[in-house]
């Protein structure tokens, strides 16, 4: 991560030296821009992420019910199945 310095009026006005072509004010400006860019990009990669997770956890949820369904079923015919058994 760049250090915050500090930027002096001079490098505003223009009046700062050059380095490597580039004013003090550009280079922070540089600075400035490759944070926001990591920002953004972190930005777009959480919310892709909570997207697959959300999606991920509403299959879940249908296999979890499907899964009690056959339980439920599979419950009932065997209840079934040993009364009669019982009965006759």
């Amino acid at each position: 991560m760049i250090m915050p310095q500090e930027i002096k009026p001079d490098d505003v006005i223009g009046g700062g030296t050059e380095v490597g072509g580039a004013t003090p004010l550009q280079t922070h400006l540089a600075a400035i821009l490759a944070e926001l860019r990591m920002l953004t990009t972190k930005v777009k990669e959480d919310a892709r992420d909570k997207k697959v997770g959300s999606e991920w956890r509403f299959v879940a949820m249908v296999v979890d019910r499907l899964c009690f369904c056959v339980f439920f079923v599979f419950f009932c015919v065997a209840t079934v199945v040993v009364f009669r058994q019982q009965l006759f």
